[in-house]
């Protein structure tokens, strides 16, 4: 159907017979319709179109690259100021013995030295050093199963009951988000964050074994790109989450934009941060101190007073001198990352949508072995050579304008292919029973209302103002069908 402006329907008797419910709910609806051959729509009837401003947040927040900003140290400052809270109500928490359970049924209480198990001390980290140093090296993150929390644990102050911002963000997007952790006692936690209760299931998840163990550690890689791009270039950054192969980081930059120029500082930049080894640092923050600790940037202020409701409390990760909104987990720390390039740029939007600020997005890959960059640099070499974009410049098949962006200009040996799909297709349609009709693309929204489309994606519709009343292009084929 979207080929070419015919559509098909089946000839066989049967079927042309039995009208089931929705279609005769479209067919009786039309029937009031007032439709006269060739006459144009009139303003007397049909719903209006709304109209909707634009939505700029970013303002001079930033206004031109400038390498370790300010705001960094300020930032930082205040970082100081609430780890200093957090860390006296840690000090009132109650360590108590814990036994953990590996996914293998075996029960660990103790480390190598004999000391037991305590909530609030004892991490993912200290059991894998139980078992064995070098499972505690390889392994990127830990899921894990609690039997019970201890009497001092509350959720609710721990930030976990919080919205995860970055993945809401990503949703109001419409940005494919990471799976989220299962069940209500199952979390993914960071190897070097203390337990909180008696474990029923503890695993220790690996780069090469675990999707989970990949995406933490590309969202930790993005979070390392964010620090770069604050320290080079004093971006305003804005989500920064892991993708099924890689990562990137949103940046408000004004009227800037990255260019293939940037990618080697930045890499080199990256490179520094690996060689520190900075510790990934979770802290709990109120409302009201994530606002004070992002002031200087509009986007996280937006997040924050959007999804975080007032009196709550939410997270944030430190590694260097970035500060970043989080929900986690992240790795032990930088050093893990072995090997990073900077993949690619593009342009975007804030949330998606055209009206907000323009913002740059830079992609990158990491791993945790330069071999594998060398392999995955090799594997994108051959995909290039299969890629179908380059195989039809080359064979010239195809070719774009930028007065039709996203729109095909079909070349004379392209159109010889489309042609021969076409007859292949209208062959097909005859043999298997069916007659093709035409119908209009465009329709009266009242077309839409009756049939529910409007009802319920209608901001997803392309929608026109016609003399007064609103028309779309038409989502699908079959209303037409029941007007014919």
């Amino acid at each position: 159907d979207n080929l070419f402006n015919t559509h098909t329907e089946h000839r066989n008797p049967s079927i042309m017979a039995e009208e089931d419910a929705p279609t005769k709910q479209v067919t009786e609806g039309v029937k009031d319709l007032q439709v006269v051959e060739g006459r144009r729509a009139i303003a007397s009837s049909g719903p209006q179109m709304g109209e909707k401003g634009p939505q700029k947040i970013g303002g001079d927040s930033f206004t031109v690259r400038t390498a370790n900003p300010p705001f960094l140290q300020e930032r930082e400052s205040i970082y100081a100021q609430i780890k200093e809270r957090r860390d006296a109500e840690f000090s009132q928490k109650i360590p108590v013995d814990i036994t953990v359970t590996m996914p293998d049924g075996n029960t660990l209480s103790k480390n190598k030295d004999d000391t037991p198990f305590q909530s609030w001390k004892t991490t993912p980290y200290d059991v894998a050093k139980s078992i064995a140093q070098g499972l505690a090296d390889s392994s990127t993150v830990a899921r894990v199963t609690y039997d019970s929390f201890v009497a001092d644990y509350d959720p609710a102050q721990d930030g976990m009951e919080s919205a995860d911002t970055m993945l809401d963000a990503m949703d109001e997007a419409n940005e494919d988000s990471p799976d989220s952790e299962g069940g209500d006692k199952t979390f993914l936690w960071d190897l070097g964050r203390p337990l909180v209760g008696n474990v029923a299931r503890l695993e220790l998840l690996k780069f090469n074994d675990d999707q989970d163990a990949k995406t933490t550690f590309w969202h930790s890689s993005a979070h390392m790109l964010g620090e770069a791009l604050e320290h080079l270039y004093g971006t305003k950054l804005t989500i920064g989450p892991p993708l099924k192969g890689g990562f990137y980081y949103d940046s408000y930059m004004g009227k800037d934009a990255f260019r293939e120029e940037d990618y080697k500082p930045v890499e080199q930049e990256m490179t520094k941060i690996i060689k520190k080894k900075q510790k990934f640092e979770r802290m709990v923050v109120t409302k009201d101190e994530a606002l004070e600790l992002f002031a200087d940037n509009p986007f996280k202020q937006e997040i924050l007073t959007t999804k975080v409701p007032n009196g709550t409390r939410t997270t944030v990760y430190k590694c260097g001198d970035l500060i970043d909104l989080c929900r986690g987990p992240h790795l032990m720390h930088t050093g893990k990352v072995k090997a990073f390039a900077a993949t690619r740029h593009s342009a975007t939007n804030w949330l998606g949508d055209t009206d907000n600020d323009s913002l740059q997005r830079m992609y990158g890959i990491s791993f945790p072995d330069k071999k594998m960059l060398k392999v995955w640099k090799e594997n994108q070499e051959k995909a290039k050579e299969r890629d179908h974009r380059r195989l039809m410049t080359k064979q010239q098949l195809v070719m774009f304008h930028e007065l039709s962006p996203g729109s095909a200009f079909w070349l004379p040996h392209g159109t010889r292919i489309y042609n021969k799909l076409i007859d292949f297709i209208k062959e097909h349609y005859w043999i298997r029973g069916y007659d093709e009709i035409i119908t209009p693309n465009a329709y009266n929204l009242e077309l839409w209302n009756i049939s529910g489309h409007a009802m319920h994606y209608k901001d997803a519709m392309f929608c026109f103002d016609v003399e007064g009343q609103e028309w779309a292009l038409k989502p699908m084929n079959c209303p037409g069908h029941c007007l014919m």
